[in-house]
C-alpha cells in the first residue's frame, strides 16, 4: 500500500489543464500567472503561450498568460491567480479570464471596465 501511495505522490505536483504552471519553464511572470490552456483558448483570448510549463499535458496545451495589452476585464487588466494580490491596490473581477474560478482579472485602481 505504501508503494502505491509513493508512486502516485509524484503525479499530484504536474500540470494539468486549467492549473497552474509548473513545468521547467514556469518562470517568472509565466510561473506567477501562467495557466495551462490549450492553445486555441489561450489564441481566442490574446494570450502567448510558453512550451515546456505545463509538463505532462498534451500538445496542444501550453502556457498562457493574458497580460495587460489584451486588458481582458477592461482597461489597464491582466489575468492571474486569486492568490496573487492585484498590482496598484487595483480590484479583481470574475467571469473575463478563461479558467476556474480562482483564477480572475485584475484591473488597475481607478479604472473602470
Amino acid at each position: 500500500m505504501h508503494f502505491l501511495f509513493l508512486a502516485v505522490f509524484p503525479v499530484a505536483a504536474l500540470a494539468a489543464l486549467n492549473g497552474r504552471c509548473t513545468g521547467d519553464q514556469a518562470t517568472g511572470l509565466w510561473k506567477a500567472d501562467g495557466i495551462c490552456l490549450t492553445t486555441t483558448t489561450c489564441s481566442n483570448r490574446g494570450g502567448k503561450t510558453k512550451d515546456g510549463a505545463c509538463p505532462n499535458d498534451g500538445n496542444n496545451i501550453k502556457c498562457c498568460v493574458i497580460n495587460e495589452s489584451r486588458n481582458p476585464c477592461g482597461v489597464s487588466s491582466y489575468c492571474t491567480w486569486a492568490s496573487n494580490p492585484c498590482f496598484l491596490s487595483g480590484r479583481r473581477l470574475t467571469g473575463f479570464c478563461p479558467g476556474p474560478d480562482n483564477y480572475s482579472c485584475c484591473q488597475y485602481d481607478g479604472e473602470k471596465s
